[in-house]
């Protein structure tokens, strides 16, 4: 589904990814770990080119999303993307930020938009605020809202960059267990986290990431299994996840 070969990025000077390849299944789970500052959040942005490579080459369907000629926003509208700041209109309802593009993008009347967004709202739980403005909601209500408009677009894969990490403690669970719903039902995800017990619990495969490569991959249960060996160890030692 999506396919990563050799994929190079530089900020000026400083290059942040390396000649990374990997790839992820149709229906697979993939999660991003590492320290801040090592490509991770770059990474899924090149899936949807909010980030250009200058190495390369990154296909979704196996269509170069830098080919000339590629419908970017056609593109876009098969990927859901969660960001970890909500990104939710402010002056709409959470019913409106999802109706809106279903309207505008997909062409639905009014009434079949509602329907259709009320369903995405039931899903992550939250039928009961769909006329609460965002500023009204919590930080795991506002993400949630977030999921549920990505899952209206219908998309065939859905890239969460840190969706958590904007959160209080409490508020997590509710978003990750919405997560855990999407992974449990199929859904091709790509995940940056550093909800450790998580990525155990839902990824296919963890990619753990470091200065712009990907240092080890492998099943959770595999990882763990080397981890006191490795500088995943290190990483696991020091967000207190061993």
């Amino acid at each position: 589904m999506i396919r990563f070969e050799n994929v190079d990025k530089w900020f000026g000077t400083l290059q942040v990814l390396a000649g990374i390849s990997g790839e992820v299944s149709r229906g697979e789970v993939k999660v991003l770990v590492g320290p801040s500052g090592s490509g991770k959040s770059t990474l899924i942005r090149t899936v949807t080119r909010l980030e250009k490579i200058q190495g390369g080459r990154v296909l979704v369907d196996g269509a170069d999303v830098a080919a000339r000629g590629l419908d970017i926003n056609r593109l876009r509208q098969r990927i859901g993307f969660v960001f970890q700041a909500y990104n939710l209109f402010p002056h709409l309802s959470a019913l409106g930020n999802i109706t809106l593009g279903l309207t505008k993008l997909h062409g639905l009347s009014k009434a079949a938009a509602r329907e259709r967004a009320m369903e995405e709202l039931a899903r992550v739980g939250l039928t009961e605020k769909a006329n609460e403005m965002p500023g009204l909601l919590s930080g795991g209500q506002r993400q949630r809202v977030a999921i549920a408009r990505s899952l209206a677009m219908d998309p065939e894969v859905m890239l969460f960059d840190e969706p958590t990490s904007a959160l209080d403690p409490e508020m997590v669970g509710e978003v990750l267990a919405a997560m855990k719903r999407l992974a449990a039902a199929g859904m091709t995800m790509i995940c940056v986290t550093h909800e450790i017990g998580f990525a155990r619990e839902v990824a296919d495969e963890i990619w753990f990431m470091e200065t712009g490569r990907v240092i080890e991959r492998g099943k959770p249960a595999e990882l763990a299994g080397r981890a006191a060996q490795s500088r995943l160890g290190a990483f696991l030692q020091k967000v207190g996840a061993t």
